[in-house]
């Protein structure tokens, strides 16, 4: 668009004043004219010097006006050109934006629809999640309930049937622990008999009650070993002569009539063979003093100990060591009583009472 720019050439640019001035030189003649000729060329010279100095100013304004003018239209063409390959870019981008916000929308759409959708089945969920943990909490405190009463039961049974006081002890640990676990104030009375009962087997688990066992075995085995009591029979008066005659009768006399106190009982004197017996007898009662300790039989086992005390004091040298130890073995048993089991069968019954209350209700 901006091409060669052509200035137009002025009439008077063509004329070159110097020729004239060299051409007057040339020709003396000519300035022996008149002073009206003289004249007329000076006042020609000025206009013909200015006249080329404007037309070559106004060539070059024009020049840089029409330069200008050029930039201007090559400027406006360009903006105008890429302003309009912006304005197709842009619209392309909003025509694609407008497509996507459509897809977006649908999207959206859908989106909603299915979180309605979910919100139905968790409404759905949540409920009969509630129905399953009403019914989960029925079905485990009954559940509770039932384990305690096994639990209570089996105590029961190991402590009376086998003596089984450590056993007992963690099946009562567990029935608490289970209603603990179930939270419901109605079955604290229960829980404090099981505290009581608890207490009661610690202090008889405590009791070594194989350890006593073990003692009253080794006592039957070592009973032939006990000194049995020197025998004290008076000796027979000597025969012969009035004096031995005399002597009898004083005896036979002093028999008629005798005095004894009921603490001083003498022991039965004891033959040979009854010896034997005596400590047959004294075995089997040591025996069965711990068959009854190990079966929680108390009655027998206090019967048999102090019956095997009291013989021991009887037919036994009581100042000799070895019957001194087993007669005070014999105390021990007898105050430590465990034979005695404790009742725990309490807190059983006032469950079971608990129990019935609430399904009469």
């Amino acid at each position: 668009m901006a091409g060669r720019v052509k200035f137009p050439i002025m009439p008077g640019s063509q004329r070159n004043p110097r020729p004239r001035e060299d051409h007057a030189m040339a020709n003396p003649s000519d300035t022996e004219s008149t002073p009206a000729e003289k004249k007329a060329p000076r006042r020609r010279r000025p206009a013909s010097t200015t006249a080329p100095a404007r037309s070559g100013r106004l060539a070059s304004g024009l020049a840089l006006v029409l330069a200008i003018i050029a930039v201007l239209v090559s400027s406006y063409l360009w903006y105008g050109l890429t302003h309009k390959r912006g304005l197709a870019d842009a619209k392309g981008r909003l025509i694609q934006v407008e497509q996507e916000t459509a897809q977006l929308q649908e999207q959206s759409a859908q989106m909603d629809k299915e979180l309605s959708s979910l919100r139905d089945t968790q409404n759905t969920l949540q409920s009969s999640l509630a129905t399953l943990h009403d019914e989960i909490g029925k079905g485990r405190r009954t559940w509770l309930l039932a384990e305690t009463e096994n639990l209570l039961v089996i105590a029961e049974h190991r402590l009376e049937y086998a003596r089984d006081a450590h056993l007992s002890l963690e099946a009562l640990r567990a029935a608490d622990g289970q209603l603990k676990q179930l939270g419901d104030p109605q079955y604290q009375p229960v829980r404090k008999l099981l505290d009581g009962e608890m207490k009661s087997l610690e202090a008889f688990e405590r009791l070594d009650v194989s350890g006593i066992a073990q003692r009253l075995g080794q006592l039957a085995a070592d009973i032939d070993q006990l000194p049995l009591a020197p025998d004290k029979r008076p000796l027979p008066p000597p025969t012969g002569g009035d004096q031995g005659f005399l002597r009898e009768v004083w005896q036979d006399l002093q028999g008629l009539v005798r005095i004894r106190s009921t603490t001083d009982i003498r022991r039965p004197l004891l033959l040979p063979e009854q010896k034997y017996y005596l400590r047959e007898n004294l075995r089997l009662m040591l025996y069965g003093a711990q068959v009854a300790l190990l079966h929680g039989d108390g009655p027998t086992f206090e019967r048999n100990v102090t019956a095997a005390r009291q013989w021991l004091r009887d037919y036994y040298d009581v100042n000799t060591q070895p019957v001194q130890t087993a007669i005070a073995a014999f105390d021990t048993m007898l105050k430590s009583r465990p034979a005695v089991l404790p009742d725990i069968s309490g807190s059983l019954k006032t469950l079971r009472e608990i129990q019935a209350r609430q399904g009469g209700t």
